[in-house]
């Protein structure tokens, strides 16, 4: 079978024999070494990249202070040897800052950063906080103002129900954000979420107006999740969703029905509906939620319940915000009530949604005279 040889790869080989013939007459050519290496990299073949890193190595030795040569090895060994990436690009950042070029030395730190946050974030989905935090510690380490490495802080905080603590590494994270964008909020005609550099701040602002929820500051998360969809109208996280909910939380009954009237709601939906006095279509709608979604009302009904055993002791008042530590005790106790029910990654997936939910949504319930034995009626009519 005949070879097919693209017109972009007999240019590299042309490119890259051209160098070669340059070299053997001025091998001391740190420039030449460099334009060899990069050409190398870019044939995509594990021999050629361990040439072309090669070459990039001796056009360091020759000029120690080549920042180019140094900030692309930096990221050509990150993977592969991140303590050295990493000493390399805050090497390659020194030597830029020298000259007076500034932004170029944040974004070789930043990308260096970047690599422990992703590890920071499998970690974190892995369930491993401990591990997690030491990735977005050393990220920080590397470069301080790594917004994303701050929201793996903050969420670790979440979590744990230390929401004053997420709240200023979240307003840490947005206030670096913003400085990076030069003092702005929003830089028109950038593409928010499409942009990926963009991401890690619309992550600290989403986080920051959940962690809003969670301190009853309603008001302020829906700023939050407002500006998020003045920087991105296409709303990629769903932020449109919550709206209806943070209308309700704040007792405006005619804004949560204008948004769950738009974008529905589910459980959140069918509460809301139960509150202003439509039974039949509330328990239409909490019937189908808890079919579709069934882990959610076993954990949901696991939290509530705690919450009538204090009500019958008379440690809790119905229709009032509960106390951090009864709501971090109900929430904690129905996960761990049902934590059987995790077979596989979809049944664990789904578990963990539900504790987000009821984390987030619990209060809500509570509000409501009766939510108890409305989500039981519910529950009754989806068997």
């Amino acid at each position: 079978m005949t070879k097919i040889i693209h017109k972009w790869e007999i240019e590299q080989r042309r490119d890259i024999k051209r160098l070669r013939t340059e070299l053997e007459k001025n091998p001391q050519s740190p420039e030449l070494h460099l334009e060899l290496g990069k050409a190398l990299l870019r044939v995509f073949s594990p021999d050629m990249r361990k040439e072309g890193i090669q070459h990039i190595e001796k056009s360091i030795r020759l000029k120690p202070e080549f920042a180019e040569a140094i900030e692309l090895l930096a990221n050509m060994i990150m993977e592969e040897n991140p303590v050295r990436g990493s000493r390399l690009a805050k090497k390659a950042a020194t030597i830029y800052t020298a000259k007076g070029e500034d932004k170029r030395a944040d974004r070789i730190l930043n990308y260096a950063a970047m690599h422990y946050v992703y590890d920071g974030w499998e970690f974190l989905d892995a369930h491993d906080p401990v591990t997690a935090k030491k990735k977005a510690q050393r990220a920080l380490n590397i470069y301080p103002y790594s917004v994303d490495a701050r929201n793996i802080l903050a969420s670790i905080h979440m979590d744990r129900f230390e929401f004053k603590d997420a709240e200023r590494i979240y307003n840490e994270a947005i206030s670096d954000a913003i400085a990076q964008q030069g003092g702005k909020i929003k830089i028109e005609g950038i593409s928010y979420w499409g942009e990926t550099d963009t991401r890690p701040y619309m992550r600290a602002r989403h986080g920051l107006g959940l962690c809003y929820i969670n301190l009853g500051r309603f008001q302020d998360a829906l700023k939050e999740f407002e500006t998020l969809l003045d920087l991105n109208p296409d709303d990629n996280q769903g932020i449109r969703f919550l709206l209806a909910d943070v209308y309700f939380y704040l007792g405006d009954k005619k804004g949560a029905e204008k948004y769950y009237k738009k974008y529905g709601g589910a459980y959140n939906y069918a509460l809301f509906l139960f509150s202003t006095g439509e039974r039949t279509a509330a328990i239409n709608l909490l019937k189908e939620s808890i079919k579709t979604e069934s882990f959610i009302a076993i954990l949901l009904k696991a939290y509530l319940k705690m919450f009538e055993f204090w009500k019958g002791r008379g440690i809790y008042k119905a229709g009032e915000a509960p106390p951090m530590r009864m709501h971090c005790n109900a929430a904690i106790n129905a996960w761990n009530e049902n934590i059987g029910f995790e077979k596989d990654y979809i049944t664990s997936r789904n578990l963990e949604s539900a504790y987000d939910y009821c984390n987030l949504f619990g209060p809500l319930w509570l509000r409501e005279d009766g939510s108890y034995m409305f989500l039981l009626e519910g529950m009754n009519a989806a068997e």
